[in-house]
C-alpha cells in the first residue's frame, strides 16, 4: 500500500533476491512511481532536463485507487478507485508504505500550496514564476530547497519561520547563521522567529498578518511547515497504537496484542520500537530505501543488509548539507576536515552521551567515507 520511496525499494530488492510472488502496489497517485528527492530542485528549476521517471520490476500490477481501511482478519483492503468505486483486494502478505502527507495549519485558507507529490511541484512551479511574490512556511529541508529554486526561477521568496533559525529540526542548532547567509546570498528574504497570526485572501492576492504588527503581501503563498504519517485509513482496522501505526525491527506491525501476522509496514509511515524500547520515526529517503530492502530480504530468508547510521541529505543554496549519525543539541562541534580548494568541510559533533555525529557541506567523498568506515565497524561488529 503506497507507491513511496520504502515501497518502491521493497519491490525491487525482493525481484531481485529472485521472488516470483504477484505484487499490487495500491496509491492514488496516476503518475507514480517517480524519483521524489528531485521534486523539490531540479524538477522545479529545469524540468525537462531532470529525469524522475522509476520503472516498477517486472511483474508488478498497478493498481490507482485510494487506501480507505484494512480488514486483518479478512485479509482484505478496501479501495477507492478515481470514479468511486469501492472494491475489497485480498492479500496473503501487506506491506503498508503510504508515506506522509502534509500538515496543515489550523489557520490555513483554502489555496495555500502544499509539497509532496509531481503535482504539487508542478503547481508551485507554475504559480511562482519570475517576478511572483512568494511567501514560504517554514525552514525545514523542504522550505528552505523550494525557496533555493524559486529564487532561483526569478521569484521574490520570503522564507518564514517561528524556529530562530534555519533547518533546526535537521542541524539541531548548529550552523544556522551560515545556512542563512547562504540562502540570503540567492536572494531569499529570511524571517525567522516570527509568529503568523493570520493568514487571509486568495491565490494571488495573500496577505500574512505577524505577531509583531506587520503584515506581508504574497501572489504565493507555500505552507511546508511538516508531514505526519498516513494512517487516517487505519482508524478502524485495529492496527494502530495511540493513533501510530507502530513495527518492530523486523517491520512487522505490532498492537497490543503482539505483532500481526503478514503485516509489515516501512518508511515514513512507521513509528519503530527499536530493541532499546525506544522509538523512532523518520523522515528520510535513505531510511525509506533501507527499510524496504531490509523487510525484502527477510521476508526471502536472505542476509540483511546491516543498518546504517542515520543519514539525511538536502541541495540548499548551491550547498550539498549532509548529516550522519544523531546530532547532539547540546554537543560541542569542531571542523574535522576541509579542502579550501572544494569548498567542502565536514564537522564532527561531540555529544555528551559520547554519540558523534557529522555535519558536511559541499563534501559528499568524504561524508561516503565515513558512511562505509561505519558500516564496516558495525559488521565487524
Amino acid at each position: 500500500m503506497g507507491a513511496s520511496t520504502a515501497g518502491e525499494a521493497f519491490v525491487t530488492r525482493l525481484r531481485e533476491l529472485g521472488n516470483d510472488e504477484e505484487i499490487v502496489i495500491v496509491d492514488r497517485d496516476a503518475r507514480m512511481p517517480y524519483d521524489r528527492p528531485p521534486l523539490s530542485k531540479g524538477y522545479l528549476t529545469d524540468p525537462d532536463d531532470t529525469d524522475i521517471d522509476v520503472e516498477w520490476a517486472d511483474g508488478t500490477s498497478i493498481l490507482v485507487a485510494e487506501a480507505t481501511g484494512v480488514d486483518p482478519v479478512a485479509q482484505t483492503v478496501t479501495v477507492v478507485d478515481p470514479e468511486g468505486n469501492a472494491r475489497a483486494v485480498a492479500f496473503d502478505t501487506l506491506v503498508i508504505a503510504a508515506g506522509a502527507t502534509p500538515v496543515r495549519l489550523p489557520i490555513e485558507p483554502e489555496g495555500v500550496l502544499h509539497f509532496r507529490s509531481v503535482e504539487d511541484s508542478e503547481r508551485i512551479r507554475a504559480a511562482a514564476g519570475e517576478g511572483s511574490r512568494v511567501g514560504i512556511i517554514g525552514a525545514g529541508a523542504i522550505g528552505a530547497e523550494l525557496a533555493t529554486s524559486l529564487s532561483h526561477n526569478g521569484a521574490a521568496v520570503v522564507l518564514l519561520d517561528k524556529a530562530d533559525r534555519p533547518l533546526e529540526r535537521l542541524l539541531v542548532g548548529y550552523l544556522g547563521a551560515d545556512v542563512t547567509s547562504w540562502l540570503q546570498s540567492t536572494g531569499v528574504d529570511c524571517r525567522w522567529g516570527v509568529d503568523i497570526e493570520r493568514i487571509s485572501g486568495a491565490p494571488g492576492d495573500w496577505s500574512v498578518d505577524l505577531g509583531d504588527g506587520s503584515q506581508l503581501g504574497f501572489d504565493v503563498l507555500v505552507s511546508a511547515v511538516g508531514v505526519r504519517p498516513t494512517v487516517e485509513w487505519l482508524a478502524e482496522s485495529g492496527l494502530l497504537t495511540s493513533g501510530q501505526l507502530v513495527c518492530d525491527v523486523a517491520g512487522r506491525v505490532v498492537t497490543g496484542e503482539g505483532p500481526q501476522p503478514n503485516i509489515y509496514a516501512i518508511g515514513d509511515v512507521v513509528t519503530r520500537v527499536l530493541p532499546s524500547g525506544d522509538t523512532l520515526r523518520t523522515e528520510s529517503w535513505t531510511a525509506a530505501k533501507e527499510h524496504g530492502a531490509q523487510l525484502a530480504e527477510r521476508l526471502s530468508g536472505a542476509l540483511t543488509t546491516p543498518e546504517e547510521l542515520p543519514y539525511f541529505w538536502t541541495d540548499v543554496a548551491g550547498r550539498k548539507i549532509q548529516v550522519l549519525g544523531t546530532l547532539r543539541r547540546e554537543g560541542s562541534i569542531e571542523v574535522e576536515f576541509e579542502s579550501l580548494s572544494r569548498g567542502g568541510i565536514v564537522y564532527r559533533v561531540n555529544g555528551d552521551d559520547g554519540n558523534t555525529g557529522w555535519i558536511g557541506v559541499n563534501a559528499p567523498a568524504r561524508i561516503a567515507m565515513l558512511r562505509m568506515s561505519a558500516l564496516a565497524t558495525s559488521e565487524g561488529t
